[in-house]
């Protein structure tokens, strides 16, 4: 089981729905906050204060298990409290997903030390991985829906995205042509391809990227029935391979009609805010 540690409103609305999920323990924190695994910060005059006068954590942070996912966004107050809640924990294994806003005629400070902090920490070490996701991109995927269904399907998009490709590592796949990226490469974002029209949106455009993996969920009746869609994948792959990226896939048996693709991107190269 994953815990999964919440920090900020954005943050903890995407905690919301991994609560409906039995296969991950949720912690929200913010200010304001009720509920069950919820801790109220007490609320600061500045966003710097929050990490001067962050409460102790521990006994709430206790029942924490070995594995944990750690979310918060650029765009909350209580961001500078991040490091003070996860001295608590720091002989866990850390994950850590940054969620950037969309950016905004005035820079904030604060989200552009967090975003470089964190990746510098995961680099070293200190952290397992970081998982980058920018505001612009999902806005970019969602393309044109209404108003009122928007920030659902935010929250949806990330959380849909992270346990499903979370889920395939405890699947065998039909076909494993999976390299695992080096050690140093900590600095991760996600993606969706789709193979038919030979079109990729990652939730992060990186600079450099190390190595890709592409993860095909194809409908079980097309992987006995389909006698060219195997070469098809491989060519496209094949052609994936530019700017010394290492291309790896694996493809997985789904009952689902629809065929998709999920990417996971690495990289060793401190991205740009």
């Amino acid at each position: 089981m994953q815990t999964v540690i919440c920090l900020g409103p954005k943050a903890c609305d995407v905690g919301e729905l991994f609560e409906k999920n039995n296969a991950y323990k949720v912690k929200l924190i913010d200010k304001d906050i009720e509920g069950q695994n919820c801790f109220s910060l007490p609320k600061q005059r500045t966003p710097e204060d929050y990490e001067k006068n962050c409460p102790d954590l521990s006994h709430f942070l206790s029942d924490c298990t070995e594995d944990i996912l750690f979310i918060t966004s650029g765009d909350c107050d209580v961001l500078s409290a991040s490091l003070s809640i996860l001295k608590n924990i720091k002989e866990k294994c850390i994950s850590i997903m940054y969620l950037k806003p969309v950016k905004s005629f005035n820079v904030n400070l604060v989200d552009k030390l967090a975003f470089n902090v964190f990746q510098e920490y995961t680099r070293s070490g200190l952290f397992k991985k970081i998982y980058l996701i920018d505001g612009s991109q999902l806005e970019d995927f969602l393309g044109e829906i209404p108003i009122s269904d928007w920030y659902e399907n935010y929250l949806l998009l990330i959380y849909n995205t992270y346990i499903s490709i979370n889920s395939l590592n405890n699947k065998e796949p039909v076909i494993n042509n999976y390299y695992s990226p080096k050690d140093v490469s900590r600095i991760c974002t996600f993606g969706f391809y789709d193979l038919e029209n030979d079109n990729e949106k990652m939730l992060f455009k990186f600079n450099n990227t190390d190595d890709k993996c592409y993860n095909f969920i194809i409908n079980e009746n097309a992987l006995k029935t389909d006698s060219k869609l195997f070469k098809l994948i491989k060519e496209n792959m094949k052609n994936k391979a530019v700017d010394n990226t290492k291309i790896s896939y694996t493809i997985h048996s789904t009952n689902n009609e629809k065929n998709y693709c999920y990417v996971v991107a690495h990289t060793k190269f401190i991205q740009d805010f």
